[in-house]
C-alpha cells in the first residue's frame, strides 16, 4: 500500500525547498504550477490549487497516492483519514518566518508580530495534535539545519522516505544564498 508524502509547515518555513528536494528524487511531485516562481521563491512554490479548498473537497488526495504534495499547517487536518501518509514538517525560527512573510507581503507588520506568533503557534499545535492522533509518521526538519548541513539533513530525509536516490543529487538542490531572512535565535 502506497502513501502520500505530505510536506507541511507554516508559510515561509521552507516547504518549497523541501518540495524541490523531493522533485529531484524518485518521488513524483503533485503540483499544478499555477503559482509561478517569483523573487520570494525563485525556484518555485510547488503548490496545488486544490489544496486551498481542502476543507470543502479533499478528493484530490486520491490522485496524490504515491506522490508528494504540499499542504501547509494547519489545513493538513482536513486530509482524508482513510489514506496513508508520511509527513515532513518544516520548522523555522518564528522571527525568520515573520520577517520573510512581511517582506513577501511588502508590509511592515512589526506591530502585528505577536498576534501572528500566537496564531502560528496555534497552527503548529493543531498540526502536531492531528499527526499524533492519526498516528501518522512524521519527520521534523529544521530549515536552518537543512541549509547549513544539507548532506546530514537530506540523509535523514532519504531514510525517512526510503529513497534510493543519490545523496549528492539531492544536496545540490539546496541553495544557501536563498536563505535571506536570518535570525540569531533558535527555533521557536
Amino acid at each position: 500500500m502506497s502513501e502520500i508524502t505530505v510536506v507541511t509547515g507554516l508559510p515561509r518555513s521552507g516547504t518549497s525547498l523541501m518540495m524541490q528536494i523531493i522533485d529531484a528524487s524518485s518521488i513524483e511531485v503533485y503540483s499544478d504550477g499555477k503559482r509561478e516562481r517569483d523573487i520570494n521563491n525563485p525556484q518555485g512554490y510547488y503548490e496545488l490549487e486544490a489544496v486551498m479548498g481542502i476543507a470543502q473537497d479533499n478528493s484530490f488526495l486520491d490522485d496524490a497516492v504515491g506522490k508528494a504534495v504540499k499542504i501547509v499547517a494547519p489545513i493538513i487536518t482536513f486530509c482524508k483519514k482513510d489514506l496513508n501518509y508520511r509527513v515532513i514538517v518544516m520548522r523555522r525560527n518564528i522571527d525568520e518566518i515573520l520577517m520573510s512573510q512581511e517582506k513577501m507581503l511588502e508590509k511592515d507588520q512589526v506591530s502585528e508580530r505577536e498576534k501572528y506568533r500566537t496564531i502560528y503557534g496555534f497552527h503548529l499545535k493543531k498540526t502536531y495534535k492531528f499527526l499524533e492522533e492519526q498516528k501518522i509518521p512524521f519527520l521534523e526538519v529544521q530549515y536552518s539545519s537543512l541549509v547549513d548541513d544539507p548532506e546530514n539533513e537530506i540523509k535523514k530525509i532519504t531514510e525517512f522516505l526510503s529513497l534510493n536516490d543519490k545523496l549528492e543529487d539531492l544536496v545540490q538542490v539546496v541553495k544557501p544564498e536563498l536563505y535571506r531572512n536570518k535570525s540569531n535565535e533558535g527555533i521557536q
